[in-house]
């Protein structure tokens, strides 16, 4: 016989579920560059899935067994891991070994190491020591919460990175990525051509945009970003007298902030400008994220990069973003786990020996 109680709770928590999908997209129409959308979705997925699952199960009256249902959710990320790691080998042999090159190897087998500690914080018998116990489910909660945030940044970077784009645009900006010397390399020129698109598609909707090629000069670089970019834009023929040259900024923020400035002085005011900003698709949810903070009218367009080099980049943004936003959240575990942490020690000690 069914629980009433059971199919109670799971409707309850599918219906908070949707409730959330629904808030979700919400936001997303009205301003879809919050990176917090993400967790909003991810939250609102979790609860739709773990209410089905207790429908079925209750339905199912046992017939599909606990352990199968753990073993399917263990799954997904089991894959996940290894193909993170065998990622990590092929861009390594390609690229060569760089801290940006081994993050998915080492992302991979944290994975793996998750799944291993949540298998035994899950089905410890009592032989296993009780600290020990306590120490694998601090560790799973860090995990999961590290998870979650980069399932939910990751997932919302898809999704931001396929919003329709809007033609209308005053200036094309778009953000340099470093140079082979004089020349541009193939990430720079997925940027630059997805950039003159840009550009085309706002003159074809009536406009007269602005290109402005953002990127100063490195130390081992002849020339600045900036300046090599504007001469690719000729060469494709976009008129000179509409590029703008911005030879100063090392970073994502600096592009835009001095880009606002460069724009400012051909009077064209940030509070009145729709901009739009192309980079890499990798890159796309952080450089949003950042146009909202500045308070600048504008969308973020993605180039596409290359297939093996998107997991390693897509960290890279991941580690970039974790590092920079929900800092009280994170000063907030960092404080509970150590307090977990001293706890399971104190558990230890007094153990006799």
């Amino acid at each position: 016989m069914h629980s009433v109680a059971q199919l109670f709770i799971g409707a309850v928590v599918v219906v908070a579920g949707g409730v959330l999908a629904v808030a979700g997209a919400v936001r997303v129409a009205r301003e879809p560059r919050r990176l917090s959308t993400g967790l909003v979705f991810l939250a609102a997925a979790s609860m739709l899935v773990t209410g089905a699952t207790v429908i079925v199960l209750e339905l199912s009256a046992g017939a599909i067994p606990r352990l199968g249902v753990g073993v399917v959710v263990a799954v997904p990320p089991a894959v996940v891991g290894i193909a993170l790691i065998v990622n990590g080998v092929a861009v390594m042999s390609r690229e060569g070994v760089a801290p940006i090159t081994v993050t998915p190897m080492i992302v991979g087998i944290g994975l793996l190491l998750l799944l291993l500690i949540g298998s035994v914080a899950v089905y410890a018998g009592p032989a296993v020591p009780t600290w020990v116990t306590q120490l694998t489910v601090v560790l799973c909660a860090v995990g999961v919460y590290l998870v979650a945030h980069l399932v939910a940044f990751g997932g919302y970077a898809l999704l931001y990175g396929n919003l329709p784009d809007h033609p209308e645009s005053d200036a094309v900006v778009i953000l340099g990525c470093g140079l082979n010397r004089r020349s541009v390399t193939p990430l720079l020129a997925a940027r630059l051509d997805r950039g003159i698109r840009a550009y085309r598609a706002a003159v074809r909707a009536g406009g007269l945009p602005v290109v402005v090629t953002c990127g100063g000069q490195g130390p081992d670089e002849a020339t600045s970003e900036a300046d090599a970019m504007a001469r690719y834009l000729a060469a494709k023929e976009i008129p000179a007298t509409s590029i703008v040259r911005e030879r100063h900024s090392r970073n994502t923020a600096e592009n835009i902030g001095n880009c606002v400035r460069e724009l400012a002085l051909r009077g064209i005011p940030a509070e009145e400008i729709r901009m739009t900003i192309v980079t890499s698709n990798f890159h796309v949810l952080r450089a949003a994220e950042l146009t909202r903070r500045l308070g600048i009218d504008a969308q973020v367009v993605g180039a596409r990069t290359a297939g093996y080099f998107i997991p390693a980049a897509f960290l890279r943004e991941f580690f970039a973003v974790l590092a920079t936003q929900y800092r009280r959240t994170h000063i907030a575990v960092i404080t509970a786990t150590l307090l977990a942490l001293a706890a399971v020690a104190a558990n230890a000690a007094q153990l006799p020996r």
